[in-house]
């Protein structure tokens, strides 16, 4: 009775580490988070690797220019004098001190104007990270997107030339047609499952892309987003030299400059003089020493003023200047580089619109020409080769549309990138 019972317990507590497991392995291996566009967006600006490394960049700017602001404020320190006299402690004395030092040319004001320019850069670089950002995902979201809508019509005409491959084996054992019409049947659906099966290679990359984007958060496009999304439309062209003049791209460029110029300033104080001011309180004394008058305050000024040193202060001026100059050639190269594609992406757009009209008027047209095409072989009044035609021209059609329909939303989401705005 009682190994019966063990048994039992036994197949038990078996069961219930399997449960466990299989519980365990169905939370760990979750399916994807279907989204919309916004919501994956939101995911991406939490996830997104650059951006993260781009906030980290603003942090340390932030600390930078708190550290460069130190240098222009009053340091304090307690000091513990030991006096010996034939190795033996004479006196001890303790104090506060004050110091403060300054450079007569405004070197630390420069400093920490250099500084701020440099946090400004940081929060610029991360807008324009984001910006960079919006024109990968939006591609890989949208190119993902469509990758659904054509593997989703891949497996309708599959299913399509199923059907038709049943009915010319139908036909065939009823003599109504030759044994070639059945080979036919049965090419058109190989070729139908290989592009299938290419069609999901394409797709599983462009989901591995948007997860690569979102640090490897598991998302995936809504089902059925690319049917129900509507075609953006805008007429207006872009307004060049405003773009040009306000872009976050230029604007950076523009805040590098400034940080430059600072930069020589701060190197042409290399050789100005220095005056340090420090005050001493001393709070208590021991021993023999009198040289030391308790609860008095003592102070003292030096002015250090450069002679030589070495060529570093001409050097750093040199090297300073330098990229400056380099600094104001990369902003005109800036602004080119935001004309080129602005006007690149603009006319991107324009030729997508177009191209996304005809081929959705072609597919409707083809889309009537196959379903008379199947009428009239039902009605015995069409041969297969046209029906196959008709669903080759259609299937075609189709993949043309989807296509355009991505290149005007991908295009679309580069122009406003291109123009610097976000959604």
């Amino acid at each position: 009775m009682l190994e019966e019972n063990y048994r039992y317990t036994k197949k038990g507590l078996l069961l219930l580490v399997i449960s466990l497991f299989a519980l365990f392995f169905a939370t760990t291996m979750c399916v994807a988070d279907e989204m919309n566009w916004e919501g994956a967006w939101q995911v991406l600006l939490e996830n997104s690797p650059s951006l993260k490394a781009a906030r980290h960049a603003i942090t340390a700017a932030e600390a930078s220019l708190k550290l460069t602001g130190s240098n222009k404020r009053i340091t304090s320190s307690i000091t513990v004098t030991e006096t010996l006299q034939e190795g033996v402690s004479d006196s001890t004395v303790g104090g506060l001190t004050l110091s403060y030092s300054a450079n007569l040319a405004g070197r630390e004001d420069l400093a920490i104007a250099s500084a701020r320019l440099a946090y400004d850069e940081a929060l610029l670089s991360y807008k324009i990270a984001k910006i960079r950002l919006f024109q990968n995902a939006s591609f890989a979201y949208w190119s993902a997107a469509a990758a659904d809508a054509a593997l989703k019509a891949a497996e309708e005409e599959i299913r399509k030339r199923e059907a038709f491959l049943e009915d010319a084996k139908l036909r065939y054992n009823q003599g109504l047609v030759p044994q070639l019409d059945v080979l036919r049947a049965e090419s058109a659906l190989a070729e139908a499952k290989a592009s299938y099966a290419y069609k999901k290679s394409v797709r599983e990359g462009f989901y591995a892309m948007l997860k690569g984007l979102a640090g490897w958060t598991d998302i995936e496009p809504q089902k059925d987003i690319f049917e129900k999304v509507e075609i953006p439309v805008r007429k207006d062209a872009p307004d060049y030299f405003s773009v040009i003049e306000n872009h976050p791209a230029v604007v950076l460029q523009n805040l590098e400059v400034s940080r430059n110029k600072a930069l020589v300033k701060l190197a042409r104080t290399g050789m100005a003089p220095q005056i340090s001011i420090s005050g001493t309180r001393n709070l208590f004394k021991e021993g023999a020493s009198t040289s030391y008058a308790e609860d008095k305050w003592s102070a003292q000024a030096t002015l250090l003023i450069p002679i030589g040193d070495g060529g570093k202060t001409k050097w750093s001026i040199k090297q300073a200047q330098a990229y400056l100059d380099i600094a104001e050639s990369e902003l005109g190269k800036e602004k080119a580089t935001v004309m080129e594609e602005l006007f690149s992406f603009w006319e991107e757009y324009k030729s997508a619109f177009e191209n996304y009209i005809s081929s959705k008027k072609r597919l409707e047209l083809v889309s009537k020409e196959r379903d008379i095409s199947i009428l009239r072989y039902n009605e015995g009044l069409s041969s297969q080769l046209d029906v196959l035609d008709a669903q080759s021209r259609y299937a075609d059609s189709l993949a043309n549309y989807i296509e355009a329909k991505k290149s005007v939303l991908v295009s679309y989401a580069r122009l406003i990138a291109a123009e610097g705005y976000l959604p």
